[in-house]
């Protein structure tokens, strides 16, 4: 019987890639790989020949088994669908990036739809592989009655709830023998609304406030901001927040049942205003839970706070560079490096006064010294301003460059996006400015690495151009260091949210909660 095919596209509930190992025995290669949908783990196994089958294609053909186990365990139908790898291959774009792509047939009832999907090769073949796998099948297996059940399993455990995918025109999945029966139960299924949305979020900081109202897939809705000022006081850019907040709930409840807020803050000022001066972030720094206790009192709404950082984290995994991986470390590189921890798809607990949101490790301690007091800390080796300080150092000290005439004379004019410019450009100095500055960022993201163990490591920086050199350079020092291996289970990537990320994250963080 012909098969009809689709492309693929994202659906929910979402299978995780949790891990991929192989290991070479008398019998062969042997490649192992778990996937997670919510608290419940299924696990493929697939065996080839040395050097006649590489790797990565076992690691495909090893997630598919691990899919039909999910099916078999989850789908009460006595009939379950079945799923083929037909085809594994890799390529390369025009632009030189290698890709991997996947075929992946499923069978119900003698009716067969082959689904394409591929994925970007960043450090992992075979991760990449088993990701090509998952997203030729995912939004098959997110609309099978055998998944579409799965929401309250996952939901039991607290992690990511189902999330409909959108129809699309040229869909072909058959769910049951009846077709009347399959059309709908799909209709059904697509035109479910995941619990706790749309949600309002609110990102507060000393110098901006945020609203916004997102729905299950990260669009806003409704968008509100306020410009504290430079000297605005605590009590001020809280009154704002709630004025904004305000707004937008006023313009989406004719349209919508919203659900929840999520109130993300950060660094608060004193109380004359004028800069940040309570260097603590979340409730702590603003005043026990006054501003929830407001926002709830005035929206009627249930509030769940959460620090900016975590939220922008939370963002990530909810919507942007990291979705649906739900341990993640979150890396925001500037004249400081901070951190933000998701474990098992929420923020970290840490204890009150804890540092880990701005980690000192001393990693060199014949280098300059720190504001914490040590020599040689991660914060002073790898930061912007360490960056900086690099090409200022020599081309005081002589060395030829185009950064100055760039600059036009004016060293103190010399930024880091300006150096990373420069670097893209071939100039000498200001690539070994990145290198360097870059091998020191990778020693302290392994240790970071090596201690959380996330999936994916998303980097972020003011400029999205800097955090992504700093990332290639990072990964470069990395693959070249005796702890490559770190990046066998851990992805690197770039932010994509920009400058409303904490507004979606405390949104996401809203109806996580609510729900």
């Amino acid at each position: 019987m012909p098969a009809s095919s689709e492309a693929a596209g994202p659906a929910y509930p979402r299978l995780i890639i949790e891990e991929v190992t192989s290991h070479l025995g008398p019998d062969g290669v042997r490649v192992r790989t778990a996937l997670a949908l919510g608290h419940r783990r299924f696990t493929g196994l697939a065996l080839g020949r040395a050097r006649q089958q590489n790797t990565w294609e076992l690691a495909a053909a090893a997630a598919v088994a691990a899919m039909q186990q999910c099916l078999q365990q989850l789908n009460s139908d006595p009939t379950t669908p079945q799923v083929q790898l037909l085809d594994v291959t890799a390529g390369t774009t025009g632009t030189g990036q290698e890709y991997i792509t996947a075929t992946v047939r499923v069978t119900v009832f003698g009716e067969q739809t082959d689904l394409l999907g591929s994925a970007l090769v960043r450090n992992d073949r075979s991760r990449t592989a088993v990701a090509a796998a998952l997203d030729a099948s995912q939004r098959f297996l997110g609309r099978a009655d055998s998944l579409s059940e799965c929401g309250s399993i996952a939901d039991s455990t607290g992690m990511d709830r189902a999330r409909a995918p959108q129809e699309e025109p040229g869909d072909s999945v058959r769910t049951s023998g009846d077709p009347s029966a399959g059309t709908a139960s799909a209709e059904a299924s697509l035109a479910a609304v995941p619990p706790g949305y749309p949600a309002i979020g609110v990102a507060v900081t000393a110098n901006s406030v945020q609203a916004s109202v997102v729905n299950s897939q990260g669009a806003v809705l409704a968008d509100a901001r306020r410009e504290p000022g430079d000297h605005a006081t605590r009590e001020i850019i809280l009154a704002l927040a709630a004025e904004a907040a305000r707004e937008v709930f006023d313009s989406q409840a004719p349209h919508h049942e919203l659900t929840s807020v999520g109130l993300a803050l950060d660094g608060c000022p004193g109380p004359s205003g004028g800069g940040i001066t309570q260097p603590l972030v979340g409730i702590s720094a603003w005043g026990d839970w006054e501003a929830v206790e407001s926002l709830a009192e005035d929206l009627h709404l249930p509030v769940a706070a959460i620090s900016a950082r975590e939220a922008v984290a939370f963002a990530e995994i909810s919507f942007g560079a990291a979705e649906g991986i739900t341990d993640t470390l979150y890396v925001r590189v500037g004249p400081d490096i901070e951190l933000a921890v998701i474990a098992r798809a929420a923020p970290l607990a840490t204890s009150p006064g804890s540092s880990i949101d701005r980690p000192h490790l001393v990693i060199d301690r014949e280098g300059p010294r720190c504001t914490c007091g040590e020599s040689g800390c991660w914060q002073a080796l790898a930061n912007t301003e360490a960056l900086v300080g690099r090409a200022l150092k020599a081309l005081r000290g002589g060395a030829a460059s185009a950064i100055s005439a760039a600059a036009e004379g004016r060293l103190d004019d010399v930024t880091p996006s300006l150096v990373v410019r420069m670097a893209a450009a071939g100039d000498t100095v200001a690539r070994r400015a990145l290198q360097e500055t870059g091998r020191y960022f990778a020693l302290g993201l392994a240790n970071m690495i090596a201690l959380f163990g996330p999936q994916a490591v998303v980097i972020d920086s003011q400029s999205p151009t800097l955090g992504a050199a700093l990332l290639r350079a990072a990964e470069g020092a990395l693959k070249s260091s005796p702890r490559a291996g770190l990046l066998s289970h851990c992805v690197l990537l770039t932010a994509e949210l920009g400058d409303s990320a904490a507004a979606l994250g405390a949104a996401a963080w809203a109806a996580r909660t609510a729900s």
